[in-house]
């Protein structure tokens, strides 16, 4: 409770810190609910692997209505590949599912490596279990709930769904009466697909589309397609696959195209696209014009490609964290460049081809169809999306400050947020709690009240949202403001003080010690054990506090790709960042809707923001 009180003070107005205060007096006294929840805590943890799992994955995925693209699933865009002709896209996808393959080899015969901690109480051994999730995995819509669908391990029957121009194929990579198909093999089914999908006469039922919609009505929906035994059959299928690959048209030039004037997009890649444009055809495929019925966005791993050389993922989080889904990926993509293949054609194969999925669409489900075009496209639409490559320096300049990279950007996250709008809110930045059993993330709050106090002085004299009421002088006009003009050095040990309580967030989180996790506990044995919430959990400060108008995270790769997401909440940016050498990624992310926020505006701050940082520490 001290935790949270503090994690409150920079974000709440003082009469509703000290409503909250006497809330927490209450709720901890010795005859208060506090303890008695907190023994309930501690006897559940000794009857279970980890207490805090499934509360945590109902309330951060299986609990949320909302539709999983933009509002969940993350696009991650890799380096675009050169195609020049048909047989080289299907030499490519063949590659990355011929290595998804082998990395299943591994997983099944029990050799995937043990990772241990690299820092703070060093070489603890780390949960794998999320690594073991990411193949053959679903997340099934419930009409309150969703449930996941996690297979056995050693299945002996594995297949692929490839999706292309909206139509399904299974591919059989490897059955009980046959040894698995080579790469060559595999290549030929591909470009049986690319072949037949552009051939048929009918136009297809965009399927993906119903699983972009919120998830209590796509449960409806999926529901009466599984009234028909051959959709049953379909959707076993796509559920159990090990992966989805999806084979797209590029987006056109000119989609969403939007940023800031003085960053200069990169337009060096496939087809002339920028990085925006790519990184919008991996998060939704662009809409029902385009390529969102060539999904589906249930399953943890949809591969993307396109032909003209742009590729990534779109993947569903509720099964693991993106490192596990980075790390596979870029394991499998380093294997191709490092063996580049010679033959540029495809063999043929005599093999039986790829299953086309056929589906039985009754009246209700036809007029869905439509429904979920316009509503999907509305969300396309008012999602500002924005990549933007930060040059002036990256993570070789900020060890030089002897400053973690991870706690740094942070902090330029704050000031970029302070220098917009004149004060800071809840900000929600993922730590990896994997030295636990089952453990998956707790919630860094940067927003400290030491972060505070270091923004408001780097923003000395930018206008009347940010006045330093405390400078001024009691001989003259009260009303007037005088601003002190901070010395470096002072502005610098301001600097130190946040580093160092940002530091502690972080060391207090993968150590286990973070404050949502037991947040999250006590309000859900509020619930079972006196069968309504505690006024702590109904309190405004509550609310306050769990309203991420800021959402970040670190996603670090060792090639130039980059993960991104969009806002957890309507008036709010997402912001993940990959800091490299001499550079840093940030993929911004706002609502349209909100005539608040802007993600090139937010971008454009974080420029000045790390510039100035820059020139308070180089020297």
């Amino acid at each position: 409770m001290t935790e949270y009180i503090r994690a409150l003070e920079p974000i709440t107005t003082p009469a509703q810190l000290e409503r909250t205060k006497a809330i927490v007096k209450q709720f901890t006294a010795p005859n208060g609910l506090g303890p008695k929840l907190h023994q309930y805590l501690l006897d559940k943890r000794e009857a279970e692997d980890n207490w805090a799992y499934y509360y945590w994955l109902n309330d951060m995925y299986m609990d949320v209505r909302l539709a999983l693209p933009i509002n969940s699933n993350p696009g991650m865009v890799f380096p675009p590949q050169r195609f020049a002709t048909v047989h080289d896209v299907a030499r490519f996808a063949a590659r990355i599912i011929d290595g998804i393959l082998v990395h299943k080899e591994m997983l099944d015969s029990g050799q995937l490596p043990q990772e241990r901690a690299t820092s703070r109480e060093k070489n603890q051994p780390l949960c794998m279990a999320q690594y073991y999730r990411l193949l053959g995995s679903c997340r099934r819509p419930g009409l309150e709930r969703d449930s996941q669908y996690l297979p056995q391990r050693k299945a002996d029957n594995q297949h692929v769904i490839i999706t292309c121009r909206n139509q399904m194929y299974c591919v059989v990579l490897k059955a009980e009466d046959r040894g698995k198909l080579s790469e060559s093999e595999i290549a030929s089914q591909i470009l049986y697909v690319l072949s037949d999908a552009q051939c048929l006469p009918s136009k297809p039922p965009p399927m993906g589309l119903l699983t972009a919609e919120p998830r209590t009505r796509w449960a409806g929906d999926r529901a009466t397609l599984q009234l028909e035994e051959r959709n049953q059959r379909n959707i076993d299928l796509i559920e159990t696959a090990l992966i989805l690959l999806a084979l797209d048209e590029p987006l056109p030039l000119n989609f969403n195209a939007r940023g800031f004037s003085g960053a200069t997009p990169s337009t060096h890649f496939a087809g002339g696209r920028d990085e925006t444009n790519m990184a919008h055809e991996m998060l939704h495929g662009g809409g029902s014009d385009y390529n969102s019925g060539n999904r589906w966005f249930d399953k943890t791993m949809q591969i993307i490609i396109c032909t003209d050389g742009t590729w990534g993922l779109c993947y569903e989080h509720s099964t693991s964290e993106g490192i596990a889904v980075v790390q596979l990926l870029e394991k499998i993509y380093k294997g191709i460049i490092e063996n580049p293949s010679e033959d540029k054609g495809v063999p043929q194969h005599h093999l039986p081809p790829p299953k086309r999925l056929e589906w039985d669409i009754a009246p209700e489900i036809q007029k869905r169809f439509a429904e979920a075009a316009v509503s999907f496209d509305k969300a396309i639409d008012n999602l500002d999306f924005y990549v933007y490559r930060y040059k002036g320096y990256g993570k070789n300049f900020i060890k030089a400050c002897q400053v973690s990279p991870d706690v740094y950007i942070q902090l330029s996250l704050q000031l970029a947020y302070y220098k917009l709008y004149g004060h800071l809110v809840a900000t929600y930045e993922s730590a990896s709690t994997r030295r636990f059993l089952l453990g998956r993330v707790d919630c860094i709050r940067s927003a400290s009240t030491e972060a505070l106090e270091w923004v408001k002085a780097m923003c000395q004299g930018e206008g009347a949202n940010v006045a330093l009421e405390s400078d001024r002088e009691e001989e003259e006009d009260p009303r007037k403001v005088k601003f002190s003009i901070y010395s470096k050095d002072h502005l610098r040990e301001l600097f130190r003080c946040a580093v160092a309580r940002q530091t502690e967030v972080m060391v207090q989180n993968i150590l286990g010690h973070g404050l949502d996790i037991p947040l999250l506990g006590l309000r859900e044995a509020s619930r079972e054990v006196s069968g309504e919430l505690h006024e702590l959990f109904t309190d405004e400060s509550y609310a306050i506090s769990q309203c991420f108008l800021l959402s970040t995270s670190q996603v670090a790769s060792t090639t130039d790709s980059f993960m991104g997401y969009g806002p957890v909440t309507p008036k709010g940016y997402g912001c993940s960042y990959n800091p490299h050498p001499e550079q840093i990624i940030f993929c911004v992310s706002a609502f349209y809707a909100c005539e608040d926020t802007s993600a090139s505006r937010y971008a454009k701050s974080l420029q000045d923001s790390l510039d100035i940082m820059r020139d308070l520490l180089q020297d």
